[in-house]
């Protein structure tokens, strides 16, 4: 199944800094990222027509809890790349805005590892058949 990414922010932030219509006014932002301290970190984008935009951007905070990356965003830090099912909530309530919304990460793969098809008892197999479809719903909800 796929999983559906987005950059979002806090209201707040975006009362200090103009809030951004395209992904090259994204350049210069506070920003956060996901992953391990490194020279360059980025966002790829994809918007209207196929087109694709990367920003180089550099974060003020670095990790690999998703967590506290959402955390740091509704306490205005700065802009972060979550998956959409990690935000939905605090963009429904208004905790976080969608950034440049008709660009969009590409979205994950999830995976799920089993030993073999063969063999695989019948509970598992639903389990696995149950989360395919919901990710899916929920993607589109």
């Amino acid at each position: 199944s796929n999983r559906r990414q987005c950059l979002v922010a806090s209201p707040s932030l975006l009362q200090e800094h103009e809030f951004p219509a395209v992904p090259a006014q994204l350049n210069g932002m506070p920003s956060l990222s996901l992953g391990s301290p490194q020279n360059e970190h980025s966002w790829t984008l994809y918007g209207p027509d196929q087109a694709q935009a990367t920003v180089h951007h550099n974060p003020r905070f670095v990790t690999t809890d998703m967590t506290a990356l959402r955390n740091s965003a509704l306490a205005g830090v700065g802009i972060v790349q979550l998956p959409l099912l990690m935000v939905r909530e605090h963009l429904n309530t208004g905790a976080l805005v969608r950034i440049v919304p008709e660009w969009e990460p590409k979205p994950e793969i999830i995976h799920a590892l089993f030993p073999s098809r063969r063999g695989l008892l019948p509970s598992v197999r639903a389990l696995l058949d149950y989360l395919a479809k919901r990710y899916e719903e929920i993607d589109e909800e």
